[in-house]
């Protein structure tokens, strides 16, 4: 099965979703989000036209000018405009940041005690970093479209909890108690999961097919990857970050796992490891504050990755 058949398969779903969310309101994106996707989605973006969209939020262009000018970055000079920003991390690089804070305030935070928004942005964000220094060791080039796909492959969950809470909120709430996947959970109990569900809200958002079905293949396996046509793509890096455990639950048999799996399926060697791990935690530092987080649910997770790295 090629990407365009697993394309079809979603878009075939889409009704499927369409009957059962008919009474959901998806959010509305923010302005800057929508002029974005719609440059992104021009064959070839222009810099000029990013530059004037990603300027016209105050808000999210000093985010990116900090973000840039952080210790991270380590730039001699500091970086002033929008511009200077993109001649220095390129083009894809500014786009993802922007991007993935325009999404802060699209996503709800749902009004129920189950949903921890701390740890919630605290897992994606870990797992986008971590997707990117995995695809930038083994498809260069690749690194922000797999941190983007990872910062989207699990919006659906806060906007099921709150635009159908009544449906959802159940299986929520059996999945914080026990150790089952919430993915199976949710094939079990309502016949999809939220990587299917994120699928289906970013096509409706008019996401480019490359982040929409990356999204909707971050659950499965990498035989399923390899299957769908997936196996060399973003798709096969992303899963394996998405293996790293939550903020809430740092178990270490799951991290090395998630360390396991990712050294199989991608051939990624053992000295890598400790290197990854290191960026992982020094980006994280460096830009959670961006991201509206204090970074203390990060520690615990961080530590336990940076011991399986050393194995």
């Amino acid at each position: 099965m090629n990407n365009d058949t697993m394309l079809d398969e979603y878009e075939s779903a889409r009704q499927e979703f369409a009957e059962q969310f008919k009474y959901i309101k998806i959010p509305v994106l923010p302005a800057a989000v929508s002029r974005l996707l719609s440059e992104i989605n021009r064959n070839e973006p222009e810099i000029a036209r990013l530059e004037t969209i990603i300027s016209s939020e105050p808000q999210i262009s000093a985010k990116i000018l900090r973000t840039v000018n952080s210790s991270h970055f380590a730039l001699r000079a500091k970086v002033t405009t929008i511009r200077h920003a993109i001649a220095m991390l390129g083009l894809n690089r500014v786009r993802s940041i922007g991007l993935s804070y325009a999404m802060l305030d699209a996503v709800p935070e749902p009004d129920t005690k189950l949903f921890n928004h701390e740890a919630f942005w605290t897992d994606t964000l870990l797992r986008s970093l971590l997707a990117r220094s995995i695809t930038q060791r083994v498809m260069i080039g690749e690194e922000d479209e797999a941190f983007t796909a990872m910062m989207l492959a699990d919006i659906s969950i806060p906007i099921l909890l709150t635009a159908w809470s009544e449906k959802y909120l159940p299986v929520f709430s059996r999945w914080q108690g026990g150790v089952t996947e919430l993915a199976h959970l949710e094939r079990e109990i309502v016949g999809w999961d939220h990587s299917q569900a994120s699928a289906w809200i970013l096509r409706k958002w008019d996401f480019p097919d490359k982040l929409v079905l990356t999204a909707a293949a971050h659950n499965l396996s990498a035989v399923e990857l390899r299957k769908n046509g997936l196996g060399d793509t973003i798709a096969l890096p992303v899963m394996c970050a998405s293996l790293l455990p939550s903020s809430l639950k740092p178990c270490r048999d799951r991290t090395r796992n998630m360390v396991k799996v990712t050294r199989k399926e991608l051939r990624l060697k053992r000295t890598a490891w400790p290197e990854i791990a290191t960026e992982v935690r020094e980006s994280f530092n460096a830009i959670c504050k961006e991201f509206e987080l204090s970074g203390q649910l990060a520690v615990k997770v961080l530590d336990v990755l940076e011991e399986a790295a050393s194995l």
